[in-house]
């Protein structure tokens, strides 16, 4: 009898722990592009839009479209300044999309290009998307130690452009071996929080087109 009991107490602890678990999975948000039809999304850019440093699973645009249940496409370049972003965004426009994630800048730190040269390449690229009734998502990227000098020039540039806007999509994974593939690149876990900051920030423009 006493064996009984145990059991059947046992079973009720299973059942309620078990239920708690469905309950705190039902409770989690679940953040997608709600929209009929759904968006045309693309992913424009350099190799934090290849995803270079993981696997092609692990891209960051990859694990963004399972979160918000619609597809990217990816038109990244490793090695793309914006000015070689500028010269082959027609090829953005002519592909129809209703939402672009423009991903530049990271490259021309690298090469020490002004500042005010990337700020100007960088509101041409927004100005032919937003002329062409395309909303854009600009993502920072980080342009210098210990001032970055590209803070606010993105700021800036969301602001007359009005795009959605990601500030400092590396904040705190450089010089962090638990997100970094090498010095510039992130790897797996690095690129899945690049494309958590995304999230509620693509989820947004989704609303809006």
């Amino acid at each position: 009898m006493l064996a009984l009991k145990f059991s059947l107490a046992l079973l009720a602890l299973v059942l309620l722990a078990g239920g708690y678990l469905l309950y705190s999975r039902s409770e989690q948000p679940v953040m997608t592009c709600i929209a009929d039809p759904l968006p045309t999304i693309i992913a424009f850019g350099d190799s934090l839009v290849t995803g270079y440093g993981a696997s092609s699973a692990e891209n960051p645009f990859m694990v963004l479209s399972a979160s918000v249940g619609v597809p990217i496409m990816s038109l990244g370049v490793s090695g793309d300044t914006s000015a070689n972003g500028l010269a082959r965004v027609q090829q953005v426009i002519d592909a129809k999309p209703d939402i672009v994630i423009v991903v530049l800048g990271g490259n021309d730190a690298l090469q020490r290009v002004p500042v005010e040269e990337t700020e100007e390449n960088l509101a041409m690229i927004l100005k032919k998307l937003t002329d062409a009734g395309i909303r854009p998502v600009l993502v920072g990227v980080i342009g210098g130690f210990p001032k970055d000098p590209y803070a606010s020039m993105y700021e800036r540039l969301s602001e007359r452009f009005d795009a959605e806007f990601v500030p400092n999509v590396l904040s705190g994974l450089i010089g962090n071996d638990h997100y970094m593939s090498d010095a510039i690149h992130p790897n797996a876990a690095g690129y899945a929080r690049m494309a958590e900051r995304m999230l509620p920030v693509l989820v947004r423009a989704c609303k809006e087109v």
